[in-house]
């Protein structure tokens, strides 16, 4: 890792290959600091239109992240590089850089994402545990996003089985911080069991909104499958879903979160609804991990999406 591709990897109006162009053409910082917003055009071949681009305060935020990386012991590794998550490689919209803590040996495991709203109940709470201690004892790497709720739950319960590299967390932030500042004694327990902290953005980068549905796609992404468990409507988890399927990627939803009503908003009939478009056009419904596996294995053409009965289960609800 070095100051160039740090300040690369912040220039947000440029998509990943065209990063990759840059880097190409672009062999130091002295060099992109002097660019013009026409010369940088003219390198990546796009007419970048109304772009803000300041080549020495690029240099300046670089500078100050790669200062911060060292001093945190945050690794990175880029899109030309062999070591990138080959996950991310596939997708349209893939991340130039990803920075995080920890081991990222887990990936090579097979991994889940499993996602939900903040807004849980008991039972969606007591589901997403043991659906990830399950999965995680049975050799799965847990993939979500540190939010409280549905994602803290299951990073609890992939920790919970004491398998080494069980879990993994992407962030909407550099990997200097943790968001939310509750989770950071978690955050230190992924990372201490062999998983990692990970995100797209440079070190000293905040959390604003719209990194928190970029992030999403992160999650869709280094997964093969990517499990709902109580997503109201509004719930990042269905945007995520959104993106996993996008992606080709397989969307589940677990049962705990769409049948039983809470106090909560966004109760068992709310969830349903809203959830309906992905269960009308065949997303399985699960019960625990064994459903998971069983789903799984009928992959691709999900021959249990056929059966009538997963929507029936809900008429009583």
């Amino acid at each position: 890792m070095d100051i160039l591709d740090i300040a690369i990897s912040s220039i947000s109006f440029l998509s990943a290959r065209e990063k990759i162009l840059l880097k190409k053409n672009i062999d130091s910082m002295d060099k992109l600091a002097l660019l013009s917003i026409q010369e940088l055009s003219v390198i990546i071949g796009r007419n970048t239109g109304r772009a803000v681009w300041n080549g020495k305060r690029c240099r300046a935020e670089a500078e100050r992240a790669f200062a911060l990386a060292e001093a945190k012991e945050i690794k990175a590794v880029f899109f030309y590089e062999a070591e990138f998550p080959a996950m991310l490689r596939t997708i349209p919209d893939p991340p130039y850089s990803f920075f995080y803590r920890g081991s990222l040996e887990l990936l090579k495991k097979p991994c889940v994402s499993v996602v939900g709203t903040r807004r849980i109940c008991e039972e969606s709470a007591r589901a997403a545990f043991a659906f990830a201690e399950e999965a995680s004892r049975c050799g799965q790497t847990v993939i979500s996003g540190l939010a409280n709720g549905i994602d803290t739950f299951a990073h609890k319960g992939a920790l919970s089985g004491g398998i080494s590299g069980a879990t993994a967390a992407v962030i909407p932030c550099g990997v200097d911080t943790v968001v939310p500042y509750g989770n950071r004694t978690l955050a230190r327990q992924i990372v201490s069991a062999g998983g990692f902290i990970a995100s797209e953005y440079i070190p000293g980068v905040p959390a604003v909104p719209w990194r928190f549905v970029q992030r999403n796609r992160l999650i869709a992404a280094l997964s093969p499958c990517t499990v709902v468990v109580h997503a109201p409507a509004g719930s990042g988890a269905l945007i995520t879903a959104d993106f996993a399927l996008d992606y080709n990627r397989d969307v589940i939803f677990h049962a705990a979160g769409l049948c039983r009503k809470t106090e909560n908003k966004g109760g068992g009939k709310e969830n349903l609804r809203t959830s309906g478009k992905f269960l009308e056009e065949g997303a399985p419904i699960i019960e625990n991990y064994t459903d998971f596996i069983t789903v799984r294995e009928n992959a691709p053409g999900f021959e249990v999406r056929k059966n009538k009965g997963q929507l029936e289960f809900f008429d009583s609800c």
